[in-house]
């Protein structure tokens, strides 16, 4: 958020609307985005490279860029923890040290995400120009259209705005691991098979020099970063204090294992060949198990650079958005598109910068430069470390880096040393070397980006945005949010539509007839490449408004009421959360009565915290409900949910002095006296509660049928759920949703929770 959005709000004041920054992301979460941009293109295209370099003894080199790795993934682990906002080291550096490091952290930040971008964007065009068949000089350019055109795909998907799914990455990130993992085992039989490989790689282990080792760190050092976007996504992780330092080491871990194992097991056939050295591991996958081997590595490879690609895209552009709002580079790139509600420009700059970097001709170059930019970055974190521990003792530090200053100057000086060491990588006879060109590509940046970062006012910028200093809107309403009783009874209406009254009105009776409190709440869903203190005054305008209205509406009635505004990516999962935050006791959802097709009875979503709510959940279809409601339909069932359902017709039915109806339906009378007895229990409830009723049986030969043809008769239908519906094909029970989608009249859905002793539902 801007600081005029904060400027605005402390002008509105008078407003009760909370808002609040949802936290997405659990530790498998963040953990699954971790592994999956660190597991990118690097174990696949830089392997053939590796060897050409450093020979078996590459693997040293893969184990001690996991170990400097590890040194400063301490600094991350720490800084994450105490800072768990976006920014990464652009953030902590503008905080720790003296300008510009902050400015260039996040320059370099900027760019190495973006260097690394153009990296994944060649791998995949060589796994795809390869699986075409491309040789030589087709192979080069062909190469470079597919990145190009790969590269166009997700900056569209980022501009537009369209949501990957947590779970969707999680299963793509998985899949890789698999994928590796199958390798490795196959691999390790081949070697029981084929015991001369193994004595080969320990024979040929110094064939070409110990100093070939620190090179080939140098080179490969890319393929260890990916986990600083855990730190970068830190305001939306929950519980940041405790799940960053862990997403960060457990990726780290698991990303350096399968790193060391697929180098050992693929290193006998791993050549360059005609093709390049990014296409070295799926010519070794064929050679190895032929093409079962050749298969696994093209989907394997193809899999890492699409995620990678998305995910380095997004880290990218959050990057130079963020540089952008704090006006340390021209303003345009901190702009939101508030249609698409993304930072369009941010993207759409990284992505033509990203084209640009992967027209390079020579991958190697792209990660040395890639490496340089990495080592310079993670140097300033570790110097933050420092520098923090000195000027800011007082932060809640969930983890500590050990032994402060000796090992944030170990990685100080092995990343600075690895950067430099990038120097001496060697290119083309004749020529300048790979690292030479690296080197003046990384400098270049750097000097370009102070030339466009002074003359626009940035030192006076950074001056002025010091962390204490800046009250964004999140912070400010933080600070004044109400405590919440959680020991009254409790009702959240979950308000998509903010012109539902109708819901409103309903949450209100039902919290007064419990004599609870009512919360309203509203989630304003931002895509994933936003972050969500990204958004504008403007955006939620017209939402605080609406809220503050209905507000008002409910409070009529005498209801202890609050609203708040939840900002986040997730919409079910934003609910489903403040409703375990708030101790909510029921949850009441709207639906618009549209069905969906597939699997889908009410919507994803609504199905999604139908299954999950860890409460009661009330979905109500408003659609057609009268102002003065004459007559409810309660629809019997030998179900728990029944006779809660039919509580809830009763509140409306002594509201609106309406008579209640309970149905019956005998489909097998062999049941009959059953299905009856439950009947009379519900009756009974009606003639406590002092509501008009009556009793109606059908014999038919189907419920769903005779349901339908009663429900014309009726103003509103009340329906409990199921024992089916725990079934993820079902939301509320097979009977009940085939009624929902078939009854053109107002309907209530009702969910009892179940006890969490409980093993199965049983008569109340």
């Amino acid at each position: 958020m801007t600081e005029s959005f904060a400027q605005e709000m402390a002008q509105n004041r008078t407003t009760r609307v909370e808002i609040t920054l949802s936290r997405d992301l659990r530790l498998l979460d963040i953990t699954m985005i971790g592994i999956g941009a660190m597991i990118g293109a690097g174990v696949f295209v830089l392997m053939g490279s590796a060897k050409e370099i450093a020979g078996s003894a590459a693997i040293i080199a893969l184990v001690l860029n996991g170990f400097v790795t590890l040194i400063t993934a301490m600094s991350y682990a720490e800084l994450g923890s105490c800072f768990p906002q976006a920014g990464g080291v652009y953030l902590w550096a503008r905080e720790g040290l003296p300008a510009p490091a902050g400015f260039l952290s996040g320059w370099m930040s900027w760019t190495a995400a973006m260097i690394a971008c153009s990296l994944y964007a060649v791998g995949f065009g060589g796994f795809a120009a390869f699986l075409i068949g491309a040789t030589g000089a087709h192979f080069f350019l062909l190469t470079k259209i597919i990145a190009v055109l790969i590269v166009l795909f997700f900056v569209f998907i980022n501009y537009w705005g369209a949501q990957t799914t947590g779970k969707a990455e999680g299963i793509i990130t998985l899949s890789k691991i698999v994928v590796l993992g199958v390798f490795i085992v196959a691999g390790f039989a081949h070697y029981v098979m084929n015991p001369s490989l193994g004595s080969d790689f320990v024979n040929q282990f110094f064939a070409k020099g110990g100093g070939t080792i620190f090179l080939a760190m140098g080179l490969t050092f890319v393929a260890f970063e990916g986990y600083e976007i855990i730190a970068q996504s830190g305001e939306e992780v929950k519980d940041p204090k405790k799940n960053i330092p862990r997403a960060i080491f457990i990726s780290i871990a698991v990303s350096v294992i399968l790193y060391v194992l697929v180098f050992y097991i693929a290193y006998p056939k791993l050549d360059a060949g005609e093709a390049g050295s990014e296409t070295a591991m799926l010519r070794a996958g064929m050679e190895l198990f032929g093409v079962g081997g050749y298969i696994l590595m093209v989907v394997g490879g193809l899999l890492a650079t699409t995620s990678a690609l998305n995910a380095t895209i997004y880290s990218s552009s959050r990057v130079s958005f963020a540089m952008g709002r704090d006006k340390v580079i021209p303003t345009k790139l901190g702009e939101v598109n508030e249609k698409r509600r993304t930072p369009s420009n941010a993207v759409l700059v990284s992505g033509g910068l990203i084209i640009m970097m992967a027209m390079v001709p020579d991958i190697e170059t792209i990660a040395a430069a890639a490496g340089i930019m990495f080592l310079l970055l993670f140097a300033i974190a570790n110097a933050c470390v420092i520098s923090l521990r000195k000027r800011r003792p007082d932060l809640d530090r969930g983890f500590k880096v050990p032994l402060v200053p000796i090992v944030p100057l170990m990685g100080i000086f092995l990343n600075l040393a690895l950067a430099a060491g990038v120097w001496f990588l060697v290119g083309e006879a004749g020529g300048l070397g790979t690292g030479q060109i690296a080197w003046y590509l990384a400098l270049a940046w750097i000097v370009g980006g102070l030339v466009i970062h002074y003359p626009t006012g940035g030192r006076e910028a950074i001056a002025e945005i010091g962390m204490e200093r800046r009250k964004e809107l999140l912070e400010l309403l933080a600070e004044e949010k109400a405590k919440v009783d959680r020991k009254a009874f409790r009702v959240m209406v979950s308000l998509s539509d903010l012109k539902n009254e109708d819901l409103v009105r309903f949450g209100a009776l039902v919290a007064r007839h419990r004599d609870g409190e009512l919360a309203l709440m509203n989630v304003y869903e931002v895509p994933a490449a936003m972050p969500p203190k990204a958004v504008t005054f403007s955006m939620v305008a017209s939402r605080i408004k609406k809220l503050e209205r209905l507000e008002r509406l409910a409070r009529r009635t005498d209801v202890k009421t609050r609203s708040l505004i939840k900002i986040g990516h997730r919409p079910y999962q934003n609910v489903l959360d403040s409703a375990e935050e708030e101790a909510v006791d029921i949850l009441v959802l709207g639906w618009k009565g549209r069905p969906v097709g597939g699997r889908r009875i009410l919507g994803s979503n609504i199905d999604h915290m139908v299954q999950r709510a860890n409460c009661d959940v009330v979905v109500f279809k408003t659609a057609g409900l009268p102002k003065k409601i004459n007559n409810i339909l309660v629809i019997s069932g030998v179900s728990w949910h029944a006779s809660y359902a039919t509580n809830m017709a009763i509140a409306i039915a002594r509201e609106h002095e309406a008579e209640i109806t309970v149905l019956t339906v005998v489909e097998d009378k062999t049941r009959e006296e059953e299905d009856i007895k439950y009947s009379k229990k519900l009756l009974s409830m009606c003639e406590e509660a002092g509501v008009t009723n009556r009793h109606h049986v059908v014999y038919a030969r189907t419920m769903v049928g005779a349901v339908v043809g009663e429900s014309a008769k009726h103003d509103l239908i009340v329906m409990g759920a199921t024992a089916e519906w725990e079934r993820k094909e079902y939301a509320f029970g097979r009977i009940t949703d085939q009624l929902a989608k078939k009854i053109d009249k107002p309907i209530l859905m009702f969910r009892k929770v179940i006890p969490k002793k409980s093993t199965q539902e049983t008569e109340s």
